[in-house]
């Protein structure tokens, strides 16, 4: 009898450890722990385009710090007349977020790219 009793309590520990494996995918993390842009959202560019400028790079950053914690990453940049894109990860999940400026750096809009029904 304490033997089946052993292999229950082994089997349902197995069990809940497979569903802490389970919510962290459903939280938007896979195993890396990056946080994935939402599916349903625009592409997620993580290149760099050479039109860029600095002052774009900066005025995106600056502009995202000062609404998080800090610790943000650019990963990518997309030029354009329009606007330019610069695609950047904030913290240790990697949380994904977008800003728009103007390639001289005024007027920076960010946006957060992450899928928030998983948050």
């Amino acid at each position: 009898m304490t033997r089946i009793l052993e292999i229950a309590a082994g089997a349902l520990a197995l069990a809940a450890l497979s569903a802490c494996d389970d919510m962290e995918t459903a939280s938007g993390t896979g195993s890396s722990g990056i946080m994935s842009p939402s599916p349903s959202g625009p592409p997620f560019i993580t290149t760099y385009d050479a039109s860029v400028s600095d002052a774009a790079v900066d005025a995106c950053r600056s502009t995202l710090e000062a609404q998080t914690d800090g610790n943000v990453d650019v990963v990518g940049s997309e030029f354009s007349e329009a606007n330019t894109a610069i695609y950047m990860r904030v913290g240790e999940n990697g949380a994904p977020w977008r800003c728009l400026v103007s390639n001289d750096g005024t007027g920076p809009s960010v946006m957060f790219m992450g899928d928030e029904g998983a948050l």
